[in-house]
């Protein structure tokens, strides 16, 4: 496994992980009250895709439940801020695309000072931080899951939960993301549940109820992960939001390429039919390279992922994994070409994602 980390509060991509083999093992959510009520309260069954609308026809949208939009799509990036700021770097961003950010994510290590100055200046400023914690210490070292459930790490994760309260706007959390990487090295699938479940209580009781909490997967399909999946799932409880991480390695990886709906869809189609509570999902990052063949198909893999999202209504937030080569294994930059940048631009500004741009992302419900 190939990982990669640089210092600061951007994570950076590591390589795909390698099956290991089985042994014993709301595109629109407010539909009056009663959908409302569902996402909060996580009813069965898809609520579907019909927002509110005004007499002239427009839909009313608003953030609802854990940080959810009404209507459209949040849309964010993680960005390499090289050897300038976060914030600079989220400015460059915005400019380029000629919208906000809704979402930035960022990562850290276990002992972290964290948020930092330029991850509250954004909460302030209007964006929802994703904030990847991943249990390995800026040493290096796996800090086991077994001894986060047991209590053994509650303040580190008290100092954390009263830094977020500080925030007083939402924040999502996603605790050991990708844990498929971890498994072994921190523990077994139920030691992660029970460490996630012991640091969502935890910050509960410090009063960190601006925490909405991201379960993060790579998105493997094979019969071993899926059951895998389940063994690593905390309970609807402990769970706002639902992400995975799929990429379009194509040439990077020597591997074929895969559309937008071909890299989302296989996973998108299992996770939707398990009874985990019909969360909101997101890709908490994604990207593709570049095509050695056809200078223009990265473009085109922009262009047609609005059209592709009417296929999954219940993707409700993207997150560009926005890095180059290196820091990263492959370049999922999307300034890798002219037609790359404009397409990418293009997409941030479309149907799919424009209602948002007139929500605060960091309200909270009936404010």
């Amino acid at each position: 496994m190939n990982n990669i980390w640089k210092p600061g509060a951007t994570r950076l991509e590591c390589a795909t992980i390698t099956p290991q083999p089985a042994h014993g093992a709301f595109d629109r959510v407010l539909r009056p009250l009663a959908v409302g009520a569902c996402l909060l309260m996580g009813c069965a069954g898809d609520p579907g895709p019909a927002p509110i609308v005004t007499a002239a026809g427009s839909p009313i949208c608003s953030v609802v439940g854990p940080s959810v939009p009404s209507c459209g799509r949040w849309w964010g990036e993680a960005l390499d801020t090289g050897k300038g700021s976060l914030v600079s770097a989220v400015d460059r961003a915005q400019a380029s695309l000629g919208r906000r950010l809704d979402i930035v994510h960022t990562y850290h290590r276990w002992d972290d000072l964290f948020p930092t100055a330029g991850e509250r200046a954004l909460a302030q400023d209007g964006h929802l931080l994703l904030i990847g914690w991943k249990p390995i210490t800026r040493a290096g070292r796996p800090v086991s899951w077994a001894s986060i459930a047991a209590g053994r790490q509650d303040n580190i994760v008290r100092t954390v939960a009263r830094r977020l309260r500080a925030l007083d706007v939402p924040v999502l959390l996603s605790f050991s993301y990708e844990p498929e990487r971890l498994i072994g090295t921190n523990g077994t699938p139920a030691q992660f549940a029970a460490a996630f479940r012991h640091i969502h209580d935890v910050m509960a009781r410090a009063g960190a109820t601006n925490v909405r909490w991201v379960w993060t997967v790579i998105g493997l399909t094979s019969p071993h992960w899926q059951r895998t999946y389940l063994q690593l799932w905390p309970g609807q409880k402990y769970v706002d939001w639902i992400g995975w991480d799929p990429y379009n390695w194509a040439s990077c990886r020597k591997t074929s390429w895969s559309s937008f709906r071909q890299m989302v869809q296989p996973f998108y189609r299992w996770i939707t039919n398990q009874d985990l509570g019909n969360k909101p999902l997101m890709l908490a990052e994604y990207g593709t390279v570049e095509s050695t063949d056809d200078p223009g198909r990265k473009g085109l893999w922009f262009s047609a992922e609005a059209q592709a999202l009417e296929s999954f209504p219940r993707l409700l937030a993207l997150v560009y994994f926005n890095l180059p080569s290196p820091p990263a294994s492959c370049d999922w930059q999307s300034t890798t070409s002219p037609t790359s940048e404009s397409d990418f631009g293009s997409l941030a500004r479309s149907a799919p994602f424009e209602p948002t741009q007139s929500l605060n992302p960091v309200a909270v419900p009936g404010t």
